[in-house]
């Protein structure tokens, strides 16, 4: 509930705000309207009267135009519950397509101003859709079925998360153009004449047995948000060979850590 009424609260400033704005626009339209209501009003008396109050009638008109150029702040505040009213009355008495285009205009300022001013997470949630960049890899049947081997390997003891990353670094190396571009041939890429994946070569890609926690973990990383922030790299620290981790650590970007592992991206 406080959150709905600092919402209302924060649009209701920015709607006022955009009303001193058209303050004097308002003012010089009210001002217009005065303008030719005197002039009309005096341009009948003059026809019955001879005219002699039209000598006096203008220099008034100069003095309130003076007047109300040199209105301060306070003065302004005191007309601003008249502005109102004022603009109501222009809108009703506009031409139909010149109402539409002001209303929506408010309309338009309204929404931005309450989004603006609502909570970092929901504005994002707004602006940003979830994104999956995996669409449009085509996954063979033997792309699926070393992807849901290579996660039950390296990451069969890791929590549903923890084995999707897994999958979206494979998936993202299939993206990347410094690795293959099918998920098997990224699975048994080597460098340096060295596997990327030692689950390839020591028999436990060959020797798993794929769970329903790895299947749905690889259905979440190939149809669901991207939650890796773009990792290729992958390792557990705990596990790994001393001097293996050192060349992460120096040539490569952390990203952070899950579970046993971390993720790192190139520099």
């Amino acid at each position: 509930m406080l959150i709905i009424q600092n919402l209302f609260k924060n649009a209701y400033f920015r709607i006022k705000s955009i009303a001193k704005k058209m303050y004097k626009g308002c003012a010089v339209l009210v001002s217009g309207f005065t303008v030719f209501a005197l002039v009309f009003f005096n341009d009948q008396i003059s026809g019955s009267r001879g005219g002699r109050a039209l000598a006096a009638e203008p220099i008034v008109l100069v003095d309130m135009g003076e007047k109300l150029k040199r209105e301060d702040a306070r003065a302004a505040l005191a007309l601003e519950g008249n502005l109102g009213n004022v603009c109501r009355e222009f809108l009703e008495t506009s031409p139909g397509r010149v109402k539409e285009e002001v209303e929506v205009e408010i309309s338009k300022r309204e929404v931005e101003a309450v989004c603006a001013q609502a909570a970092p997470e929901a504005h994002t949630e707004l602006q940003q859709e979830p994104i999956n960049p995996y669409g449009d890899i085509v996954i063979a049947e033997e792309d699926y079925d070393a992807l849901c081997r290579i996660v039950q390997a390296e990451a069969g003891g890791e929590d549903l998360q923890g084995r999707t990353l897994v999958a979206e670094v494979v998936l993202n190396r299939v993206l990347s153009e410094n690795y293959a571009s099918t998920v098997y041939d990224v699975v048994f890429e080597k460098s340096g004449g060295r596997p990327q994946f030692s689950p390839t070569v020591d028999g436990r890609f060959y020797s798993v047995t794929v769970t329903a926690d790895t299947v749905n973990a690889v259905e979440q990383a190939l149809y669901g948000e991207d939650i890796s922030q773009g990792a290729l790299f992958f390792s557990a620290r705990s596990k790994a060979n001393p001097n293996d981790m050192a060349w992460f650590d120096n040539h490569l970007k952390w990203l952070f850590q899950h579970g046993g592992h971390e993720f790192y991206t190139l520099p």
